[in-house]
């Protein structure tokens, strides 16, 4: 059995190669001694290319160097990015409009992105010779298939998961031990409507069903309600805190296959060896036959707004990227298309301290569409449940602006009724 050459973070830093793709983690996954290394070394890069997804850590490599010894490439952007977005500077970052179902042909031998080195964060050695991806399978399998040299920071922290989530010793070329904290993601302090958004999201998930969340605190909080639900299953790409009261209060045996976990150290401890909570790279989590294949799945989604034809934009505040499209339309078309399933877009009717509606005549000015109109199936806000499958352009307009906030539907009859003039 071959081993993991252990090496100092600074030698692991120094085996990438200059000129070439490095793959770095992302989600909550976040080898912290080698971000420092980086940062530290960055000299040794002139023209280095850094691809990662989602980060839910700090971004703590993009912190020297960048636009001068490297630039970053990502398919999902983070609010934490938004500056570098607006400045608009094509050496610092770039961003690639991908769904995450594409992401294991992008991201290979023969895609767009060839990676030569690919970085992953994984539990210590085990007995059987493999170390565990823990909380962040999904994408990395492919990584550490696709890559020509894998570095793994080794974490003391991680949990070793069950699944799909373990990784050869003899497929990892250089290993630094860690015993750094693992990344917390915290959805933050419960909003005055978001316990409304829930109650009207619950009412549309029928006994039985197989659920999938985004992530966020409204995600999060339907996820506690849903142990409230008779013989729900979840199959998501990522699920947060909530996941420990939904299985310890869940009727039954419900059984979870996800790709990615996002909370603190006692959902990550609650997941260790727990053979309830499968753990599936893309090829599973986003493969669109066997998600039309479950019965009742039902997709639970957000968007930064949505106009009256129902458009929906979940990923620019106007023409800067703040987020993606992620795995939400290859959940939202399977819904749709499975046996009894159902797509809801849940959010607030407003946003800003109700400065600003989130239901709007027409997207801002160089907006994404993320979801297109004939994709949208249920859009829940405090005020209530908007059905648009299979409505006209005037019913859905009815519908939307019957759950925006009161104090803007004159606003948007008007603006809607001067479109269609």
């Amino acid at each position: 059995m071959a081993m993991a050459k252990i090496v100092s973070p600074e030698v692991a830093v120094s085996k990438i190669e200059d000129g070439t793709h490095v793959i770095f983690p992302g989600s909550c996954a976040n080898p912290a001694r080698f971000y420092d290394a980086f940062t530290k070394n960055i000299e040794y890069f002139s023209d280095l290319t850094v691809c990662s997804g989602l980060s839910l850590g700090d971004y703590a490599f993009l912190q020297q160097g960048l636009g001068t010894n490297f630039h970053y490439k990502t398919w999902q952007a983070a609010p934490q990015l938004k500056k570098l977005f607006q400045e608009n500077d094509k050496a610092k970052v770039s961003f690639i409009p991908a769904r995450l179902s594409d992401l294991d042909v992008l991201v290979s031998d023969q895609g767009s992105i060839q990676p030569a080195v690919a970085v992953i964060q994984t539990s210590v050695p085990q007995n059987d010779g493999t170390v565990s991806l823990g909380i962040s399978v999904g994408p990395n399998q492919n990584f550490v298939k696709q890559a020509k040299t894998v570095i793994a920071e080794m974490s003391t922290n991680m949990p070793v998961t069950c699944g799909d989530s373990r990784v050869p010793l003899d497929n990892i070329d250089y290993a630094i031990e860690s015993d750094s904290p693992l990344v917390i993601y915290d959805t933050g302090s419960p909003c005055a409507n978001d316990a409304k958004i829930v109650d009207f999201v619950l009412s549309l998930i029928p006994e039985n069903a197989t659920v999938q969340f985004g992530v966020g605190a409204i995600p999060d909080r339907i996820l506690a309600g849903l142990a409230e639900v008779s013989g729900v299953n979840l199959f998501s790409g990522m699920l947060s805190q909530s996941l420990i009261h939904f299985l310890e209060n869940a009727e039954g045996t419900a059984t979870v296959v996800n790709g990615e976990l996002a909370g603190d150290q006692t959902l990550y401890d609650y997941c260790h060896l727990n053979k309830r909570v499968f753990m599936a790279p893309l090829s599973k989590t986003h493969n669109f036959s066997e998600l039309c294949a479950l019965k009742r799945f039902i997709s639970i989604n957000s968007a930064v707004e949505i106009d009256l034809q129902g458009q929906s934009n979940g990923e620019t505040l106007g023409q800067i990227q703040i987020s993606g499209v992620g795995g939400s339309l290859d959940y939202i078309q399977a819904a749709l298309l499975c046996d009894g399933g159902a797509s809801i877009l849940a959010m607030p009717s407003t946003t800003g301290g109700d400065k600003r509606s989130k239901i709007v005549a027409h997207l801002a000015h160089g907006s994404a569409v993320t979801t297109p109109r004939y994709c949208v199936d249920y859009v829940v806000t405090e005020y209530g449940i908007a059905s648009l499958r299979g409505k006209s352009l005037w019913e859905r307009a009815d519908q939307l602006i019957s759950v925006a906030h009161p104090k803007f539907r004159e606003s948007l009859v008007a603006e809607f009724e001067e479109q269609v003039a």
